[in-house]
């Protein structure tokens, strides 16, 4: 799984779409689809944090770096099967 296959994966399990997202980083929608469907693959690393704590995950689960965490909403980490 690529980094645009986990972020489309988190955004849609929280029901967000991508114009909520890229409000949110401040890039426009185009470009998050971008990031998403891998056009673009060297996503700056602010934009990461910023994915991981919208989309409430970890910036290492998004890069492929960890599979199991996540972030619930008191920033405690949980194991997701």
């Amino acid at each position: 799984m690529q980094i645009g296959d986990r972020l489309k994966e988190k955004r849609n399990a929280l029901h967000l779409t991508l114009a909520d997202v890229a409000k949110a980083i401040g890039v426009s929608r185009q470009t998050l689809s971008r990031y998403e469907t891998g056009v673009i693959v060297n996503i700056p690393s602010d934009k990461i944090e910023a994915l991981a704590q919208i989309l409430q995950t970890t910036p290492a689960y998004l890069m492929g770096w960890e599979i199991t965490k996540t972030i619930n909403r008191d920033d405690n980490l949980m194991n997701i099967p």
